[in-house]
């Protein structure tokens, strides 16, 4: 977990500039016990009034309780409510630029909560949106920000309340800096060739007309030009990578959902923050989802700390296992009458092929123990140069994945010791082998046990996507090659005599 733990202490070193709706969130706590004699409803007896941070001003807390340094940008009104979020905002001490009208209402969701639950919510506000004189007031403070400590990304959260608007996108955009959008499908194609964006999947179906969540990435890949983060709610998330053409779903790591409320601006706050200093967008988009898990495991408009962060990716962590404290855990288990899953491989680039595999080894058992080969042992197989990634990053990144229930890594060509050690119960692999090709199949039946294959998708390989991308380096050398010789051709041919 050395990687990811590294990720997150960096996020001290991130200065996000969060741009977009700005909300104050108040609740108003207490007991139900009887019926108004009024009407037939509910009598709260109110025992306490809090405020909280929301929207946009929650998306800048959230990087604020991470560690990292943040400039929230949003409107408000001259108003009572302006002055309690203002305060809010002082408390964080979250440095802030809120253009102030006479004509606007600062907003305001007001949850009446009995017994920490939600019974009814009153929202307070008045679209407006910001005119030319506001976006140009808005566009010298941040360059004067910018200018004094370089902002590294922006986060665009947009709730369509009239902060989001072409003019102010379009200035942002000639900041020359990464943005991120939580944008609203109203406001989506405004964000073409951005970082990245990150619809819901409702927002997903209604932006494309699209139901399937593939369908739905790829076509808002390829109409926008950007990457895609389609958030899954209690599913996870997928993404679409721009420049790879890669997909991944990540599943969620919420062990229980308590209230959603504020998850999306946990999630593009951690995305930014991770992004700011990491180039690697899975693993930044691993620890969003991580962080949307935590908070929505939390009552009202909550935060995620980076000593959360840490500690639920340390949890994670103990799913790697020395093979005597393994084979402890798997007669454990055995004795409950659970059936236990094998699978092996490198997983060098994990891409969809493997988490195909994965995810269909985890339904042959109640438990999946994945074999992970060594550093070592992949030099043994492949050769030089490989693997691309390290064992410790492969096992974090694999521990990661919901269907994994314990990685144990094995330093020979084969897993066949360690298949001795455990008796999987099922032995997992690809369908681009035959059964009796599969390392191990012979003890497995030999003791009662099962192999089953996996049907593999073709042409998807670790191998397949170095090749391929070794062979666009190759064309694009020879395609320098063939300018220089053109040039110096003409060059001769201007020369005299």
């Amino acid at each position: 977990m050395k990687k990811i733990n590294s990720i997150i202490e960096n996020f001290a070193k991130g200065n996000i500039l969060v741009i977009g709706d700005v909300i104050l969130d108040e609740y108003m706590m207490g007991d139900v016990n009887r019926i108004s004699p009024e009407a037939p409803v509910m009598v709260l007896n109110m025992e306490k009034k809090e405020y909280c941070l929301g929207g946009a001003a929650n998306v800048a807390n959230n990087i604020n309780s991470l560690g990292g340094e943040c400039t929230l940008i949003g409107q408000a009104g001259n108003d009572d409510i302006r002055n309690e979020l203002v305060k809010e905002l002082a408390d964080k001490k979250i440095h802030h630029y809120l253009v102030e009208r006479d004509d606007y209402k600062t907003i305001k969701k007001t949850r009446i909560m009995a017994q920490h639950q939600q019974v009814i919510r009153v929202d307070w506000e008045e679209r407006k949106e910001l005119d030319e004189e506001h976006v140009k007031k808005i566009m010298e403070y941040i360059n004067k920000a910018n200018n004094k400590k370089k902002f590294d990304l922006i986060a665009v959260s947009d709730y369509n309340k009239g902060m989001i608007t072409p003019e102010l996108i379009q200035q942002i955009k000639k900041l020359n800096l990464r943005i991120i959008a939580d944008a609203k499908p109203v406001n989506i194609s405004l964000f073409e060739n951005v970082f990245a964006i990150i619809p819901n999947l409702k927002e997903g179906m209604e932006i494309t007309g699209k139901t399937e969540v593939k369908e739905i990435g790829n076509l808002l890949r390829k109409n926008f030009k950007t990457n895609v983060i389609l958030k899954l709610g209690e599913k996870g998330a997928s993404l679409f990578e721009k420049d790879t053409m890669q997909e991944y779903y990540l599943p969620t790591t919420a062990k229980e959902v308590f209230d959603v409320s504020g998850a999306g601006d946990t999630f593009i706050a951690t995305l930014a923050l991770s992004a700011a200093t990491n180039p690697n967008l899975y693993e930044s988009v691993m620890i969003a989802n991580q962080a949307a898990g935590i908070v929505v495991g939390k009552l009202g408009t909550a935060i995620v700390t980076s000593a959360e962060l840490k500690k639920s990716f340390n949890l994670q962590g103990s799913k790697i296992k020395e093979v005597n404290e393994l084979k402890e855990i798997v007669n454990e288990l055995r004795a409950k009458g659970k059936k236990i899953a094998f699978t092996n491989g490198c997983f060098d680039i994990l891409h969809v092929g493997h988490l195909k595999l994965i995810n269909k080894a985890k339904t042959f058992g109640d438990f999946l123990i994945l074999g992970l080969n060594t550093d070592s042992s992949i030099r043994k197989i492949k050769g030089k140069g490989r693997p691309i990634n390290s064992q410790d990053d492969r096992a974090e990144v694999l521990a990661n994945i919901a269907g994994v229930d314990y990685i144990i890594m094995f330093n020979t060509l084969t897993p066949v010791p360690l298949i001795k050690e455990l008796r999987p119960d099922v032995l997992v692999k690809g369908s681009d082998y035959k059964e009796t090709e599969v390392e191990g199949w012979e003890i497995v039946k030999g003791y009662g046990g099962q192999v089953k294959l996996v049907e593999v998708i073709k042409g998807v390989s670790t191998t397949s996507i170095l090749n391929r991308y070794k062979g666009e380096i190759k064309e694009k050398n020879i395609g320098k090659i063939n300018e220089k010789n053109n040039q110096r051709t003409k060059t001769k041919k201007k020369s005299p005599g």
